[in-house]
């Protein structure tokens, strides 16, 4: 048995209803049986690509106590992913390659969750936690989480736009989670230190898919954007060098923090109050996350959270509010892991690498989420995608070039100062 083929369970998953009973009995200490009348609905299809979200209404039966009258299971899988790859052209054998090391990011995802819950603080918005499975060489098929089902929350789509100051809400509890894995253990540390990024661009990157998403881009919106990705994929080689995003903070003097990983508009849940008004009810999926360089968090979060227009004009404000958030996290007595220069500089050399690496998933993913819109929604959508798109497109030449300048004026410098030596 494995995770890309199809299993017995929920939603083709190898999850049974007798495994979520049985875990939900132990864990709220219940004699408590799920009725005839349970059920269980897929409510995140078109949204996540690693797991299954199941909504659970057990229709509790002999209820001995208060019990959740609904709760969420997210089970890990690989169908989603393999139909994702499959219309991004990425070759079947990524499945099998895929497979251990997807294991591994959900046994990541328990750990930070347990870490969470150890480090207790209140600021910090997660959902209540039942029950926990890691994948083990015992329990090969069945990884999944139980967590609290929060009502009249929603997350937002690749295509919208939120706030800044929504924005700046993530960025207080991703400074929680900064200012907490500064006190990992060496060992804690190890579980969360490998080549992220090198891991990641391994398995989804290669030429067919480029070449294929980049065919894509060119057409997008009627062509609007194809000299910019002409552009763009004259570079793209050069801006997509994994090992050098692992190596980013330590090449930057910053010290390593715990980072999302995956900070997207999937992995967020809202509450809205009017029509702008958003209150972070929940950050979730840690799947991705690893010791790393803070900015790879950021710069995923304003590319895809805000407007091209918004980006441009408040990223510095927001890596300010980020560094004075941690600040306050860690006081005054202990030392910062990095300065506000030293995460502003990051931000700049990591740019091309973060707007290369999402361009290849707007279409295929715009298409899949897009796919129940009437024509009027899909053209709105469409219009705030492109302007994002096209600001992406902008920005990841323009640092480029700024980079590959400044590399350029510090190896000359180098020399020079090599030179002066030998002289």
């Amino acid at each position: 048995m494995n995770l890309y083929t199809p299993g017995n369970g929920l939603f083709e998953t190898h999850v049974t209803w007798e495994d979520i009973e049985e875990d939900m009995q132990r864990e709220l200490h219940t004699k408590a049986f799920f009725g005839p009348n349970k059920t269980a609905e897929n409510i995140a299809d078109g949204i996540g690509f690693m797991s299954r979200i199941v909504l659970i209404n057990p229709d509790w039966q002999n209820a001995d106590k208060q019990l959740p009258a609904k709760f969420i299971v997210k089970i890990l899988t690989q169908l989603l992913l393999a139909k994702l790859t499959a219309e991004m052209g990425v070759t079947s054998d990524f499945r099998v390659k895929f497979d251990e090391p997807q294991k591994m990011l959900h046994n990541g995802e328990v750990s930070v969750y347990s870490h969470l819950i150890e480090y207790g603080h209140e600021n910090f918005p997660i959902p209540k936690i039942y029950f926990m499975r890691k994948f083990s060489k015992s329990n090969p098929v069945k990884g999944y989480i139980i967590m609290e089902y929060l009502e009249n929350v929603k997350t937002m789509k690749i295509y919208n736009n939120i706030t800044v100051d929504s924005v700046k809400q993530v960025f207080a509890a991703i400074a929680i989670l900064e200012a907490m894995s500064l006190q990992f253990t060496p060992e804690e540390k190890k579980e969360f230190t490998r080549p992220h990024f090198e891991m990641f661009h391994g398995m989804f990157y290669n030429e067919d898919l480029l070449h294929n998403c980049m065919k894509s881009l060119r057409t997008f919106g009627n062509g609007r954007l194809h000299d910019k990705v002409e552009k763009m994929e004259g570079i793209l080689h050069d801006v997509m060098d994994p090992v050098v995003v692992d190596q980013l903070a330590d090449n930057l003097g910053m010290q390593r923090v715990l980072c999302h990983g995956d900070l997207s508009m999937a992995n967020m849940l809202w509450r809205q109050n009017g029509t702008e008004d958003l209150t972070l009810a929940a950050m979730i999926d840690f799947q991705a996350a690893h010791m790393g360089c803070p900015v790879t968090d950021v710069a995923a979060m304003l590319i895809l959270c805000l407007s091209g227009k918004d980006r441009r004009k408040h990223w510095e404000e927001v890596l300010e509010h980020l560094h004075v958030n941690l600040r306050k996290e860690i006081g005054e007595d202990m030392k910062m892991p990095f300065s506000l220069e030293q995460l502003k500089e990051a931000y700049r050399l990591y740019f091309p690498f973060a707007g290369a690496s999402f361009l290849p998933f707007i279409v295929p993913i715009f298409e899949i989420m897009s796919k129940d819109a009437n024509e009027e929604q899909k053209k709105e959508y469409l219009d705030a995608l492109l302007e994002k798109t096209e600001c992406i497109l902008d920005d990841t030449i323009f640092y480029y070039e700024r980079n590959k300048k400044k590399a350029l004026v510090r190896k000359i410098s180098q020399e020079f100062d090599e030179a002066e030596l030998v002289t």
